[in-house]
């Protein structure tokens, strides 16, 4: 490699978490068994249940795992390792990772990459003290959104008592007041309720599991679910949503395009923006009417959402 490339290449990997901490010479003894892949849009870099046998760092492109059953439940962006953990534990491989656009890697093959480790301890240490972090980070991250996840909707589910408990409380009011019948009471109030439309929330990201949880979170509302911008207007049609809830970095039509596209169509519907890989930077030129990041906590995410829709009132 010519030495500027070299010198670039040094750079970037010490930003990915597996490399932290290494000295400048660590690092190049890891460039040296690596091998310069280029994969073409729609390529398999590894499947399911085959052998961890390869570590992949992504230069360039846009990588998405796949689940068994073809949704599509992640995305991953420069600069970013693929089947680290798989190296060191010797786990099969647990899910497919596809090439979303044309994608440059570098590819470590196990039998160098233990090469190396053995025969330098400092670097092994701190290779695997990495990982640890690694794993101890994506724990805390995971519980911290349980919680949230769990703590919201315990909170809904005390909302909706409380709403249950006035609404009977109401109809009694009326009974008594009105010298109605019960019964008929109820069901004016049942005919009224389901002409009542609710608003409705279109939640768009590549997430399954992310699309779910937001879901839940907005119990109350009436929600619609796509994995990316085509799909999200394929489902609203021309039946736009009180508020649109978009990931920003998606395969296919991203929530750049997709606000555009809501704001051609609708200037006054309101767009949150979620995501995990963009700073302010990256949509102070854009029209977002707010942003989270991911994770977020979700009674500040319930927030967001009560006050965009009520603010179109």
């Amino acid at each position: 490699m010519a030495k500027e490339r070299v010198k670039i290449l040094v750079q970037t990997l010490r930003k990915i978490p597996l490399f932290q901490g290494l000295s400048p010479s660590q690092i190049q003894q890891i460039l040296s068994v690596c091998q310069p892949r280029k994969f073409d849009a729609g390529q398999t870099v590894c499947a399911t249940g085959t052998p961890a046998d390869e570590m992949y760092i992504l230069l360039s492109g846009n990588l998405g795992v796949v689940t068994e059953d073809g949704s599509l439940v992640a995305t991953l962006s420069p600069v970013t390792t693929v089947g680290e953990m798989g190296m060191v534990t010797r786990q099969v491989r647990r899910a497919t990772v596809e090439t979303l656009d044309t994608s440059n890697v570098l590819v470590v093959k196990r039998p160098a990459f233990e090469t190396i480790l053995g025969t330098d301890s400092a670097l092994a240490a701190r290779i695997y003290r990495n990982i640890v972090d690694i794993l101890a980070d994506k724990i805390v991250q995971d519980n911290v959104r349980m919680r949230d996840y769990l703590v919201e909707k315990v909170r809904q589910e005390g909302r909706i008592r409380d709403a249950r408990r006035r609404a009977d409380l109401a109809l009694e009011l009326v009974v008594s007041e009105a010298g109605m019948d019960r019964s008929r009471a109820k069901a004016m109030v049942d005919e009224r309720a389901d002409r009542e439309p609710r608003m409705r929330v279109l939640i768009v990201d590549d997430e399954a599991e992310m699309r779910r949880m937001l879901s839940d979170a907005l119990g109350d509302y009436d929600t619609i679910e796509a994995r990316d911008g085509e799909e999200a207007l394929a489902e609203i049609g021309d039946d736009l949503p009180d508020l649109v809830i978009t990931d920003i970095r998606m395969p296919g039509m991203d929530g750049y395009a997709l606000l555009k596209r809501i704001k051609e169509l609708s200037p006054e519907t309101p767009v949150l923006a979620i995501s995990g890989f963009v700073t302010d930077a990256d949509i102070v030129d854009y029209d977002f009417d707010a942003f989270l990041e991911k994770p977020m906590n979700l009674k500040e995410f319930r927030d967001f959402v009560d006050a965009a829709l009520v603010g179109d009132d």
